[in-house]
């Protein structure tokens, strides 16, 4: 087990012990939090450099050595979901008047903190999970015949919310008569909403927009996702999909993340079989266009 890995466990270990006492200090929680979420993130690095490494020595025990590694990301990511499980539950319970009583509005803004951190914790360990699955060759999408339409309900269901919550647009265009698929429509929509959170969150405010539109060209079902958003630079396009990778842009910037979404979007694409190409400029956006094929 990694060291950082170890220090998260044990922080984790020690916030719910805390918890089960009544012996949570609100003003510190959110810190603790982060604290927890920054040394999960640097176990992941670690991950990663050691696989790196593993691939470049001689011989057959770095793939054993590979899947080893894998099942106790496997491990670990569950064990931590745990606890995590338990703090979002009391920061749930302690939000119901009915159980916390009347919270000051001071109170009320530290338990909003609270509550948007462990958010944040879950999605960076469901990354952590999908993350470890592809590079490890775990994932096997389970394909079955599935409509586009289908699927973009499921996209606007899962975003819709989030676009509420920065105050931006989000507009669907999906027409009838799109190719039928083959595919893992639930894998497919982890990929795409990737995609359109990155735009939700750096366009403007008020009048950021980001449209998801489908088409075919012939059997070819071709998605855009299009943002109003900060754009990125040539030498930041051709970093997307390497792992970590963040823009050195303030606008990027203002939303703390883990550098994992985008990978994410491009692996679990590439695994359905389907392609992803970028346009974007400085300022004015950017547009990610992925084609499946239809079934024949």
């Amino acid at each position: 087990m990694s060291k950082k890995m170890e220090e998260a466990k044990a922080a984790l270990a020690e916030l719910l012990e805390n918890a089960k006492i009544g012996n949570i200090i609100p003003i510190r929680l959110p810190r603790q939090i982060e604290e927890i979420q920054e040394l999960l993130q640097q176990a992941e690095k670690e991950h990663h450099e050691e696989l790196e490494q593993l691939r470049n020595v001689p011989g057959g025990e770095a793939g054993q050595t590979i899947i080893e590694t894998a099942e106790f990301i496997k491990t670990a990511v569950h064990d931590i979901k745990n606890p995590l499980a338990s703090i979002k539950g009391y920061g749930d319970m302690l939000y119901n008047p009915q159980m916390g009583g009347q919270l000051t509005p001071m109170q009320s803004q530290l338990l909003d903190v609270i509550r948007s951190n462990t958010r944040r914790m879950e999605s960076l360990l469901a990354d952590v999970s999908t993350i470890n699955k592809i590079r490890a060759g775990m994932l096997r999408p389970n394909k079955k015949m599935d409509m586009f339409k289908n699927i973009a309900m499921n996209l606007e269901k899962q975003t819709r919310k989030l676009a509420e919550e920065l105050n931006r647009q989000l507009e669907f265009d999906i027409p009838q008569g799109l190719p039928i698929l083959n595919t893992d429509g639930e894998r497919m929509a982890e990929a795409l909403i990737k995609l359109i959170e990155n735009g939700l969150k750096y366009s403007p405010e008020g009048d950021g927009k980001v449209i998801v539109r489908a088409s075919a060209e012939g059997n070819t079902l071709i998605i855009e996702i299009q943002d109003n958003g900060c754009g990125m630079t040539s030498e930041e396009i051709a970093q997307l999909g390497t792992m970590f990778f963040r823009a050195d842009n303030d606008v990027v910037r203002a939303y703390k993340g883990s550098g994992l979404g985008i990978p994410i979007a491009y692996q679990l694409i590439d695994i359905l079989g389907g392609t992803i190409a970028v346009e974007s400029e400085l300022g004015k956006g950017t547009k990610f266009t992925v084609k499946f094929e239809g079934m024949s």
